[in-house]
């Protein structure tokens, strides 16, 4: 009897912990516990006019993250936290001069995620 109620108890403690660890896992494209943010790091020598984040299962990329008052000085750096949910953004850049770069699949739930836009050692002007 008593190696049974044991027996139990260990499948209950065993089940528990998968499910915390599921519940808890928000790398997936849709973990409903995921809190995603990411800082964008502008490493050129552009103006970046807009930011656009969207859930990669989602088909337009939505407003603006920036708005209209508000731009990436080069070499400048701005944190984005974006509505709990979905881990797994697609990311659009838009320099001054309307040249785009974009960064698909982001997982922004991950902690510190830096996302450095490389492009343009040149200048778009």
């Amino acid at each position: 009897m008593l190696r049974r109620a044991a027996l139990s108890l260990c499948v209950i403690l065993a089940s528990s912990a998968v499910a915390l660890a599921q519940k808890s896992d928000p790398s997936g494209p849709s973990g409903p516990s995921g809190n995603p943010t990411f800082q964008l790091s502008n490493t050129t020598p552009n103006v970046v006019n807009n930011v656009y984040a969207s859930p990669s299962s989602e088909s337009n990329w939505g407003e603006d993250r920036l708005g209209a008052n508000e731009v990436i000085a080069p070499r400048g750096t701005r944190t984005f936290n974006l509505p709990a949910g979905e881990c797994t953004y697609d990311v659009r850049i838009v320099y001054q001069g309307d040249v785009a770069e974009e960064r698909m699949r982001v997982n922004a739930c991950a902690a510190g995620v830096v996302i450095m836009l490389p492009m343009a050692g040149q200048r778009l002007r």
